[in-house]
């Protein structure tokens, strides 16, 4: 299922990727507040992602355009933990300069 959280309504396309690797790509015009999807596949869902090619430069929040079955919690970890480190150094590097 995909919603549409503000008001603006933009055409966006929708990718699945299934456990058997096929992918399949749909068109979504956002008219709707929310469209769920159907797929009658051996293979289950594995992700899904709004607006895959980040086509769409007014999507400001873009963590809420993806879902996945494997827990991403190591990756978002250090995706968030990286930008400190290096603003911890470069804060200690200017200390010690200054000292």
């Amino acid at each position: 299922m995909v919603r549409r959280y503000g008001e603006a309504i933009f055409p966006v396309d929708v990718e699945v990727a299934f456990e058997s690797g096929e992918r399949v790509r749909e068109r979504w015009d956002g008219r709707e507040r929310w469209k769920l999807y159907t797929y009658d596949r051996p293979s289950k869902a594995r992700t899904a992602v709004v607006d895959p090619d980040r086509i769409l430069a007014l999507d400001i929040v873009r963590t809420n355009n993806s879902r996945t079955l494997e827990p991403q919690a190591r990756r978002a970890a250090g995706k968030w933990m990286l930008p400190w480190m290096v603003w911890l150094q470069d804060l200690m590097l200017t200390y010690a300069t200054l000292m």
